[in-house]
């Protein structure tokens, strides 16, 4: 993958508000600036998801003075073409999807490029999915590698989480589960008791 970083003098926003896209000034920090605080998909992009890290991750990406920093994630035919390339399209396509961002200037820019940093989904790969749990007593795996129902993805993450959580709950109230070793191991107690 290729990830594309580019920041604006101003908020990529389709707000209509163009006194409020081109304010800079203040704290604009902590969702006060006037972009979208979200991860965004497109269909009509060559980037598959992007977002505003000034506004989602304030504390790491924010800047005094400046606005929007759009992070894009391309695929792996972006590396045939140059850092600048990659920049000049990123910027043309937002410019497509956010018309009003056609009035802000780039002020700096960073590409980064990863082989092999991301599976691309086939028909019949999900067989290869591990589940979460596993022959080993007690050792569950999460994460979005496993079997679940979303590609990989912080949702699929979560899910995946959430279905280890299930497993646990389920091996703890069987029949060979802890509450019944709990029970069993009592009335143990109680027999040698006596």
């Amino acid at each position: 993958i290729a990830t594309v970083q580019v920041r604006f003098d101003g908020w990529v926003t389709e707000m209509h508000d163009e006194a409020r896209m081109m304010d800079v000034s203040g704290d604009q920090s902590d969702g006060k600036g006037a972009g979208i605080d979200n991860l965004l998909y497109s269909v009509d992009t060559e980037f598959s998801c992007f977002a505003d890290l000034a506004l989602t991750s304030p504390g790491e990406y924010y800047k005094p003075g400046e606005g929007s920093l759009i992070q894009a994630v391309f695929d792996e035919r972006a590396f045939k073409r140059s850092n600048e390339q990659l920049v000049e399209d990123c910027i043309k396509q937002l410019n497509n999807i956010f018309p009003s961002s056609r009035k802000l200037n780039c002020t700096w820019s960073s590409v980064v490029k990863l082989g092999q940093a991301l599976y691309r989904e086939k028909p019949g790969q999900d067989k290869f999915r591990p589940k979460q749990a596993t022959p080993i007593p007690n050792f569950f795996m999460a994460g979005s590698y496993t079997y679940q129902d979303y590609l990989d993805s912080m949702e699929g993450a979560t899910r995946s989480g959430l279905m280890v959580a299930d497993e646990i709950i389920a091996r703890a109230d069987g029949p060979n589960g802890l509450k019944s070793q709990t029970r069993q191991h009592a009335e143990a107690k109680l027999f040698f008791a006596n």
